[in-house]
């Protein structure tokens, strides 16, 4: 029985396939950002993908 499972968290490496941004541009600056919706669990790095949807609408408004 195959189910269907909706992430709530990515990687990041999954969001940068998303956002088209480099692994350096990840690592040495998103990911340092505070208002950046990442956590850790170990040491491992997660990224809530709702909250990264809101995060990129937010970063729009303040350009305007």
């Amino acid at each position: 029985m195959e189910q269907n499972v909706t992430k709530i968290v990515i990687t990041p490496v999954e969001c940068i396939e998303i956002l088209g941004c480099s692994r350096s541009m990840m690592y040495d600056n998103l990911l340092r950002r505070k208002d950046f919706p990442c956590f850790r669990i170990g040491k491992r790095i997660f990224i809530n993908k709702d909250k990264l949807q809101n995060w990129i609408d937010k970063q729009c408004e303040h350009k305007r």
